[in-house]
């Protein structure tokens, strides 16, 4: 995987699950221990992201005293605002060729409302996916309701 990201961009999505909280995944933490080396061999050649839970990732990087050294820049990312979420619906809506009604869009952003207040959304549904999830609830009971009518 690495020789293929030569000269580009190896993009490492939750990358925390390299490495178990019990210390007993030794594949992992072998993988883990190859990505550094590799990094440091290939510096001049290669960009690596390592991608994750901000709580997860810190302690991902607090298992190898190397990788503080060799991954120093950390970006966070702030979740989605309502409105943020409410776009993303739309455009995944647009996709299947349907629109919400206004009503369904005023419940719809009280359901957003309710998750970003209590912090769901980040952790249990990773924000943008809790979108997804709604929407495909939502159409499988419009099926279930379209048939059984």
């Amino acid at each position: 995987v690495v020789d293929s990201a030569l000269g580009g961009v190896l993009f490492v999505d939750e990358a925390y699950t390299l490495v178990s909280d019990d210390g007993k995944d030794t594949f992992g933490r072998e993988a883990l221990d190859t990505l550094i080396k590799l990094v440091e061999d290939h510096r001049s050649d290669l960009v690596v992201v390592l991608a994750g839970y901000s709580l997860e990732m810190a302690t991902l990087l607090a298992t190898n005293p190397g990788l503080h050294s060799r991954f120093p820049t950390v970006i966070e990312f702030e979740d989605y605002t309502v409105d943020e979420l409410l776009e993303i619906a739309d455009h995944m809506l647009v996709q299947d060729v349907m629109v919400l009604s206004q009503d369904a869009g005023e419940r719809l952003r009280g359901v957003f409302q309710a998750l970003t207040e209590r912090g769901v959304v980040s952790r249990v549904d990773g924000n943008g996916r809790a979108v997804r999830n709604i929407l495909e609830r939502a159409k499988r009971r419009q099926a279930v309701r379209l048939q059984s009518a």
